[in-house]
């Protein structure tokens, strides 16, 4: 069995991981780059032989989330090559296609956790993790007498030690590929929320610190973070509102919730957006922005930095409210042209704005614990920064600083040391 990280080993997202033998080969996320914080030069055009270009010559390609550094190369596979993610997944990405206008990804089959998939000479277990992505895995990949498990992205994983011993039935596993987003301590920070149970308390005392109506700016993918806001709702006595998008994209409906649309849709010029219109229209009596405005109560109101003129819209209808927006995304995002203009919004009505985020990945003291528990024979770090690499030789001692492009062979003896082929 062999290795080859064609992107991923020095860089945040953009995930593309071979696995293989000599008579097959799967790929394990197919992830676009993250695009740029100004906007500039964010078309991807790495094209990798076999997947993208020429002839087909990958057998399998699993997808562990629907986060775009994941899986946004996945309309660009080449005919013929099978796509597998978990059914969740799945649904999620049809559902984003048909919001932006662009091609639904073709899934050809669903894996479960926990159930493993024979592929030829390959063992695949997927092994479902927390993550800010509903429905994200770990792959625990076997063949030829030899085990690697790669984490894809994950937060938290106090079970999957005890599943992967399982699944192993006492072999030592002997290759761990695993995310580093936040293997430097200083990214912990020192009050930021560890978790979403404190992300929810921090977010209710909030709430009951406004009259006026509380806005959220978070994922509409990050299921979790969404939870715990609707739960921070509901201490603080507030009816939660989300829109159309919002609430055909959740894994999750909770009652006494009030929808309603953000944007123009029409059978003639949006007729994949408008079929959710209609379905959620006929069931849920979606609302407009003045309509919103003039229900009574206090409200939570999620929103997405595209809704500028439905804020605007809303607060014309109720001027004298102090309002807060908690902004609970990554501060990175600050620097981009869309949330800049939301956050020059809020200043110009008079929104107050405060931080309250926590990372939808796992920190050094979750990675070093995943590690010391697994305890492989040899730890390749990836999806983490160029110079945070470093970080891992002090939670391993054999700790590989494989470079993208190069192949390592996973059968070769342990003692020999590191092997490449180009």
């Amino acid at each position: 069995m062999y290795i080859k990280i064609h992107r991923g080993t020095a860089q945040i997202g953009g995930n593309l991981i071979e696995i293989g033998t000599d008579q097959t080969r799967i790929l394990f996320d197919v992830g676009a780059n993250l695009p740029p914080l100004d906007g500039k030069g964010a078309e991807d055009s790495i094209e990798i032989e076999g997947l993208t270009c020429g002839k087909s010559a990958f057998d399998w390609v699993f997808l562990s989330h629907h986060h775009n550094d994941h899986c946004g190369l996945a309309d660009r596979i080449l005919p013929g090559i099978p796509i597998l993610s978990g059914e969740e997944t799945h649904r999620i990405l049809d559902v984003i296609s048909d919001f932006t206008g662009s091609p639904r990804p073709e899934i050809h089959l669903h894996f479960k956790s926990g159930q493993p998939i024979q592929l030829d000479d390959i063992r695949v277990t997927p092994i479902g993790v927390e993550h800010s992505a509903a429905d994200a895995y770990m792959f625990l990949v076997q063949a030829d007498g030899k085990s690697v498990l790669y984490t894809g992205d994950y937060r938290a994983a106090d079970s999957i030690p005890t599943q992967i011993r399982q699944l192993l039935g006492g072999q030592k596993l002997d290759l761990l590929i695993s995310e580093g987003t936040n293997v430097r301590i200083e990214k912990q920070g020192r009050n930021a929320p560890q978790n979403e149970n404190q992300v929810e308390q921090r977010a209710c005392e909030l709430m009951k610190q406004y009259e006026g109506t509380v806005f959220v700016l978070c994922s509409s993918t990050n299921e979790e973070r969404i939870r715990a806001i609707h739960r921070a709702a509901k201490s603080a006595g507030r009816a939660v509102c989300e829109d159309l998008f919002l609430t055909a994209v959740r894994t999750q409906r909770e009652e006494n919730t009030l929808r309603f649309v953000a944007h123009y849709t029409s059978e003639e010029k949006t007729p994949r957006t408008y079929a959710y219109f209609q379905r959620y229209f006929e069931r849920r009596k979606l609302l407009g922005a003045e309509s919103l405005a003039k229900i009574s109560g206090k409200k939570v109101i999620f929103v997405r930095t595209s809704m500028l003129p439905f804020l605007k819209s809303y607060l014309a209808c109720r001027p004298d409210e102090k309002n807060l927006l908690i902004y609970s995304i990554w501060q990175g995002y600050r620097e981009t042209r869309p949330v800049k203009d939301l956050l020059a919004f809020c200043g110009t009505h008079g929104i107050e704005v405060a931080d309250l985020h926590c990372s939808g990945h796992a920190y050094r003291n979750a990675i070093q614990e995943l590690i010391g528990v697994l305890n492989p024979q040899a730890l390749i770090p990836i999806h983490c920064e160029a110079q945070d690499r470093e970080q891992f030789k002090a939670l391993h001692p054999n700790c590989l600083m494989v470079r993208d492009g190069e192949r390592w062979e996973v059968s070769k003896c342990w003692k020999a040391g590191l092997q490449f082929y180009q």
